[in-house]
């Protein structure tokens, strides 16, 4: 019998749903039915046998209409390794979170919701609640426009900028860790504030997945991170990525790639249209 046989029948349906949550190559899975079921998913282009864990969760379904059709909120236990994500620093890339419907013993599990997490609420000593945004919802957004500025509006390393980072990558190992700086054992020599506007890359579990930090300030071995060092151990290793002012000077001078500055230096001080009031 087909999903929708099934689905349209007075009598024979038995609903359970599926919940697969993927950020990078981490993935969690779990199910409303009272078993374990395990099914093929395409994981990151990959064909993965994933088991989904028999575990009380629950969500809202989806509202059409109003303020709230764009918010899916899944309740779970609040001792779910997304949970701890988001108690420091959220995590620098999306976990996407796909929605199956399916009648218990049957191959069939259409996909009911897609999208990607964007917060997690602590509802109690027992309880969270994991909410997240369809892709319909960036749809919506309106596109960023490349304005006349001064400085470089290029992001560094985009494909505006078109730096390659490996270019510029320091490996480096955590030697101590204290509040939200961390001290490494090399920077290859490189001044104080090379690193300032960089970001810290490293793989924060054993499957490969990578997270990524903004570098606040740098001073000798010492890199202040923007946020918390939640997910950093002494004894890891990391790569390091300086960072721009977008400035010419130091797009000259420090990644020799003046050709593709996209700031006008030389924009006069006052516009030809006269003073704008708003």
């Amino acid at each position: 019998m087909s999903f929708n046989d099934t689905e349209i029948s007075t009598q024979d349906g038995r609903p359970v749903a599926l919940y697969l949550l993927v950020w990078g190559w981490t993935v969690w899975a779990y199910t409303s039915a009272d078993r374990n079921i395990t099914r093929s998913e395409i994981i990151n282009g990959t064909p993965v046998d994933v088991e989904y864990l028999a575990l009380a969760v629950s969500d809202n379904g989806m509202v059409q209409g109003g303020s709230s059709a764009n918010d899916f909120t899944l309740d779970c236990p609040s001792n779910l390794p997304i949970v701890d994500l988001f108690r420091g620093t959220p995590p620098s890339n999306s976990i996407w979170l796909m929605v199956r419907r399916q009648h218990f013993g049957e191959a069939d599990a259409p996909i009911y919701w897609t999208g990607t997490v964007t917060n997690v609420k602590n509802l109690g000593p027992a309880n969270a609640q994991v909410i997240g945004k369809p892709l319909t919802a960036s749809f919506k957004r309106t596109g960023l426009r490349l304005c006349w500025t001064r400085e470089c509006p290029h992001f560094l390393y985009d494909h505006g900028c078109k730096v390659d980072p490996d270019d510029f990558k320091v490996e480096a190992t955590i030697t101590a860790i204290t509040g939200n700086t961390i001290t490494v054992d090399t920077v290859d020599d490189n001044a104080d504030d090379y690193f300032r506007g960089g970001y810290v890359e490293w793989e924060i579990n054993d499957d490969g997945t990578v997270e990524r930090r903004m570098i606040e300030a740098h001073a000798g071995l010492s890199l202040t991170m923007f946020g918390l060092t939640d997910g950093m151990e002494i004894g890891d290793t990391v790569s390091l990525f300086p960072g721009c002012d977008r400035t010419p000077g130091t797009c000259q001078a420090k990644f020799n790639n003046l050709a593709n500055y996209g700031g006008f230096d030389f924009m006069p001080g006052q516009t030809p249209f006269g003073t704008v009031i708003f």
